[in-house]
């Protein structure tokens, strides 16, 4: 049910509802969830969430699934949004062993808000057997960037390709601090030695801009020079074109600062035509901003 912002208040108090899921068991092997026992255990975290709907910046919960029984078993729990929230699972399914201390078993649920979606609350709904747990959002306007903001931070991010788990929009995430290199923060493509490669950020209506930053990944003990990306082109989508704004070659730097008269663009992209490493182009972040 979609509630108004006036709601919002009262639905974000809802609390995590821990209940039972009932399970049957025949015997030592794991069995399925059934009717008869109450040893699965479901809950959510966190048990309210706010959001808007800048593509690359969904926000998340975990689902978790806990035997506090004496045999193994299967279980799951099915996932439901109001319209028109997206939910990244509708589904999870999971093996639940049992041991002593409990082992919770969980599953991160990515809620995405589709553009043009009304301020409001909405509720996401997990079900296990009979437990039932209730998670409410709470959707927000997207906020106007001030003043030196990243114009990027957030937007929707496309690649050429995303190797694994990694995904184009780790690279708009805000975050460029190496430490947190991972499948969530930065962009690694799937074609181990096959250029070019790009990555690319897109707006929804046209911006200005006088400046683009690439920041590539390295490392105090693997530099940018052995592991960065080293031929690649910056470039803005202009009339239809591709046009370039930056070339670099040999770079070694972990930041690349490109700075270009103000252009009205709708997309800007890196063009990667080599690595150090020879493998794989990584990107920790791009980000995009106004003439100054």
């Amino acid at each position: 049910m979609k509630t108004t912002v006036a709601a919002a208040g009262l639905l974000a108090a809802a609390v995590t509802v821990t209940a039972v899921l009932a399970v049957t068991t025949a015997g030592p092997t794991a069995t399925a969830a059934g009717a008869g026992r109450s040893d699965v255990v479901l809950s959510a975290t966190p048990t309210s969430l706010t959001a808007n709907e800048l593509p690359c910046l969904p926000t998340s919960f975990d689902v978790t699934l806990t035997n506090t029984g004496r045999q193994p078993v299967f279980a799951d729990a099915t996932l439901a949004a109001d319209e028109p929230i997206d939910l990244s699972h509708d589904v999870f399914s999971t093996y639940l062993p049992a041991t002593d201390p409990d082992q919770p078993v969980s599953r991160t649920v990515d809620v995405r808000v589709p553009p043009g979606t009304e301020a409001g609350t909405y509720d996401v709904t997990v079900t296990s057997g009979r437990q039932r747990v209730v998670v409410p959002v709470t959707v927000e306007a997207v906020p106007e960037p001030g003043p030196g903001a990243n114009l990027a931070f957030g937007q929707r991010a496309t690649a050429s390709s995303t190797h694994g788990r990694f995904t184009a929009c780790g690279a708009v995430d805000g975050d460029s601090d190496y430490l947190n290199w991972s499948t969530k923060t930065g962009w690694n493509d799937a074609d181990s030695g096959k250029f070019p490669d790009w990555l690319a950020v897109n707006w929804p209506e046209p911006v200005e801009l006088g400046r683009v930053e690439t920041v590539t990944y390295g490392t105090p003990s693997r530099p940018a020079a052995l592991q960065g990306i080293k031929d690649f082109d910056v470039q803005i989508h202009s009339g239809g074109e591709w046009l370039t704004v930056g070339s670099y070659r040999d770079n070694t730097l972990d930041r690349v600062v490109t700075t270009f008269d103000p252009v009205t663009t709708d997309a800007v992209r890196v063009l990667v035509h080599a690595s150090n490493s020879g493998d794989y182009s990584r990107i920790l972040e791009l980000e995009a901003y106004a003439p100054q």
